[in-house]
């Protein structure tokens, strides 16, 4: 079954436009995505394979009011459960001027890694392991 939560978080990104224009301030946004240590997550430039933010569809940063939206029922929810996914960002410890902010810097990022015929070694391997019998 899934969660009520992440449902209802896709029913509204579906529903909200996800042509909103960044508001807020990117360059504070840098400063603020490592303070809070969401770099330790999502990487400097938001693509660690694990967590990424760019080169994704995620509905979650897909416009600021479901952005904010998560970050605020992560809070309101489960303000003390423990959780190695996200912390809770109630309004009392990120304003929403300075998520704002972080959204407008997360909205910067920018697919860079090569594509896979650019990396010789790795194209190497995977046209080995084409080739092998199976």
């Amino acid at each position: 079954m899934k969660c009520p939560f992440l449902l209802a978080l896709t029913v509204f990104a579906v529903a909200a436009t996800a042509a909103d224009p960044p508001a807020g301030n990117a360059t504070r946004g840098k400063q603020l995505f490592r303070t809070h240590g969401c770099y330790e997550c999502h990487g400097y430039n938001g693509e660690t394979g694990a967590r990424d933010l760019v080169g994704t569809q995620s509905p979650l940063i897909g416009d600021l009011a479901t952005f904010t939206m998560f970050l605020r029922l992560r809070g309101d929810q489960a303000p003390l459960l423990p959780s190695s996914r996200m912390p809770n960002y109630p309004a009392s410890s990120l304003p929403d001027a300075d998520v704002r902010d972080i959204y407008a810097f997360v909205r910067t990022f920018k697919l860079d890694a090569p594509a896979v015929n650019d990396v010789p070694a790795l194209k190497a391997i995977l046209d080995a392991a084409s080739r092998a019998p199976k």
